[in-house]
């Protein structure tokens, strides 16, 4: 593959990053013949594009995601996956802490294992888990109020907003739609992504995103915040070496369902 011209190798990169999802500089560079500062450049190049994010030895696939998904289809999909990333998001949070929970499939799921665990103040806007709930007596649930959205299940508005600005949670888990180095955490909703923005704000401990690996260099049109907002990843399986250094560098503990863990 020596004599490819500069554009032919970049569609095959591209070619290999739809297939894989994330591609090595050193892998390029032997696959493709080139140098590693060639591959680099072409890297820089298609990131600019907007085809790529660039990692610490490599890129992932970026994914620009335009139609928002029903909470039926997504409650649907992938679920044991979901209930291996929901038990050990709920097995971080300890007795008596107030929490947020926001809304998703994957999110209603650890609200069936929270409401088990002793003393917890439990505030969401996801009523898409509610109905089949078995409350133990200590642990309390509050609903935010606002407007029913029900394409997602939950609420969402102003009133949503004031509720949350009267608690400051101890753990709040969230559910995204994307998560980019470059552009953060993002969601199909601009409402949604405003709960998910106060939520942030108010917590005064732990901030764990929910997502599987799908999520990981997806973008939606609205913004959440930066990753450097968050304090836990977790996922449903390990990725690249080079994914797991830029989440260290960045500051946050990676945890995949099978419980590997990839601290600072």
């Amino acid at each position: 593959m020596k004599n490819e011209i500069p554009a032919e190798r970049r569609a095959i990169i591209l070619d290999l990053l739809k297939a894989r999802g994330i591609v090595r500089v050193d892998e390029l560079s032997s696959t493709l013949k080139v140098s590693v500062i060639t591959i680099r450049r072409d890297l820089t190049i298609m990131e600019e594009e907007g085809l790529l994010e660039r990692t610490h030895g490599g890129a992932i696939v970026s994914n620009l995601q335009i139609h928002e998904p029903s909470y039926r289809d997504k409650d649907r999909k992938n679920i044991p996956l979901k209930i291996s990333i929901a038990r050990k998001a709920a097995s971080l949070v300890r007795e008596g802490e107030t929490v947020f929970i926001n809304s998703g499939s994957t999110t209603a799921l650890i609200l069936r294992d929270l409401v088990s665990i002793a003393g917890l103040t439990i505030i969401t806007n996801n009523i898409g888990a509610l109905e089949a709930l078995d409350i133990r007596p200590d642990c309390e649930v509050i609903l935010t109020g606002g407007t029913f959205r029900s394409g997602t299940s939950c609420l969402i508005g102003e009133e949503v907003l004031n509720r949350l600005q009267k608690a400051h949670p101890t753990t709040t888990i969230l559910g995204v739609d994307g998560i980019s180095f470059k552009k953060g955490l993002t969601s199909h909703n601009t409402h949604e992504a405003a709960v998910s923005r106060k939520m942030i704000d108010q917590t005064r401990g732990r901030v764990i995103i929910v997502a599987d690996s799908s999520k990981l260099g997806a973008l939606s049109q609205n913004y959440i915040g930066d990753l450097s907002e968050i304090d836990i990843l977790i996922t449903n399986e390990l990725p690249d070496e080079s994914v797991i250094q830029d989440f260290r560098n960045i500051g946050i503990e990676l945890i995949t369902a099978l419980e590997e863990t990839y601290g600072l």
